[in-house]
């Protein structure tokens, strides 16, 4: 009888030790620093101001890199059942290296027509450090193609130049 007191309390303070503990809340901070960059990538596809696309193309690529540069996933699992857990895959609405590409995109058109042309090139430049990925050629080659028409037009003026 006394054997199984003792396991009845210990299931008991067990379930309550499980039952105090703080969950962790990662998925809403995750969410909100996702919306925030969603709401930057709206931004630069709605605005007319190139030095805000600019911005907004600079903070989205950024975040873009740095969450290339995460720590991978751990848990903290005894040796014997660590081998059984596989890492949790990164899932996302959105591409947030598609969402930088497109909008740097963007406001490289954008610096041309204004005739800014250095950083029409900066901002390009950014997206074909994705080319080595296919996932984003349809970016890069839209820069390249960009790229090579400011070439051709920075040659026709230089000899014009008398």
């Amino acid at each position: 009888m006394n054997h199984l007191r003792l396991i009845v309390i210990s299931v008991l303070i067990s379930v309550a030790g499980c039952q105090t503990v703080q969950p962790v809340k990662t998925a809403s901070i995750d969410n909100v620093s996702f919306m925030g960059l969603w709401s930057t990538y709206s931004d630069c596809q709605a605005t007319g101001d190139i030095d805000q696309m600019r911005q907004d193309a600079l903070t989205l690529t950024n975040s873009a890199n740095h969450s290339m540069n995460q720590s991978p996933f751990v848990l903290p699992l005894p040796d014997k059942l660590e081998k059984f857990v596989s890492t949790p895959a990164a899932r996302f609405a959105v591409d947030v290296k598609a969402m930088a590409a497109a909008c740097s995109l963007r406001a490289g058109s954008a610096f041309v027509e204004a005739g800014k042309l250095d950083v029409a090139k900066e901002l390009l430049q950014t997206v074909l450090s994705y080319q080595s990925q296919p996932e984003y050629a349809y970016y890069t080659i839209q820069a390249k193609a960009l790229l090579s028409e400011l070439q051709m037009n920075y040659v026709e003026v230089s000899l014009n130049i008398p």
